[in-house]
């Protein structure tokens, strides 16, 4: 089989090093055929771009009950091999074994009809497996489904505000646009302020960063000069803190 190869996105970087950290601290116990001796062998081949034969470890790692196998398989289907109903085979595989990334990502298969048709309540329920497992990630696209799609916005506004207290910071400017415009929550620009100024502070890109400025720059010309003050430090206090129990903090001392 000849595979055309295809650039690697950030996140398929991450996953296989990531990977390979984790197997290189447990090298002792990796034998030729075990899955973890698979799995390695597997992303040996993957590095080299070898991808038919890291398709081929993987798959004796899965039939041996890998979760992590079934998790790369599905990775190499939805990227090199540009097969979504096979990609989301292996993810439904791994994430029915509860790996946290893959429930993600069947989540997104059934949200965008990739591989199958769109049901958006099956991607609720694989973002809700993944919200639980506390994925920042699942629990923001949970958020942003049940608000844009299912109109609950109270329940969007809890989970916002979990994936908050995780340090994503996109669900801190979604918390922000809430407390704007009372959705799912009262109305308190404070609280919109320090929503921005988290945002701000955890974004890492940018472009996030540019959006959480601009809409703090809008806020702050319809707030006091107190009110932008309290703001200022409640923020303080959230980062201190961490950002556990951040947002109740703030709304319990505004």
């Amino acid at each position: 089989m000849l595979l055309k190869k295809k650039p690697k996105s950030d996140f398929s970087k991450l996953t296989i090093l990531a990977l390979s950290i984790l197997l290189s601290f447990n090298s002792s116990l990796i034998v030729g055929d075990s899955p973890r001796g698979l799995i390695r062998e597997g992303l040996n081949f993957y590095d080299e771009g070898n991808y038919a034969d890291a398709l081929q470890s993987w798959k004796s790692a899965s039939e041996v009950g890998s979760r992590e196998a079934d998790f790369l398989l599905g990775f190499l289907y939805d990227g090199i091999l540009q097969n979504d109903k096979e990609a989301l085979f292996f993810f439904k595989k791994a994430a029915s074994s509860g790996h946290i990334q893959a429930q993600i990502n069947v989540g997104l298969k059934y949200e965008k009809g990739e591989g199958t048709d769109i049901d958006k309540e099956k991607a609720l329920y694989w973002y809700s497996q993944a919200s639980f497992n506390q994925s920042d990630i699942a629990q923001f696209r949970l958020a942003s489904l049940l608000q844009e799609e299912f109109g609950k916005f109270k329940e969007s506004h809890f989970w916002f505000s979990k994936s908050a207290q995780l340090g994503n910071p996109e669900a801190h400017l979604a918390l922000a646009t809430n407390f704007i415009l009372g959705r799912g929550v009262e109305k308190d620009l404070t609280l919109a302020h320090v929503s921005c100024n988290l945002s701000t502070f955890l974004s890492r890109d940018i472009a996030s960063i540019s959006r959480s400025i601009q809409l703090r720059t809008e806020l702050e010309t319809k707030m006091s000069a107190e009110q932008i003050k309290r703001a200022e430090h409640l923020s303080r206090k959230c980062i201190e803190k961490k950002f556990k129990e951040c947002m109740t903090y703030a709304v319990e001392n505004r």
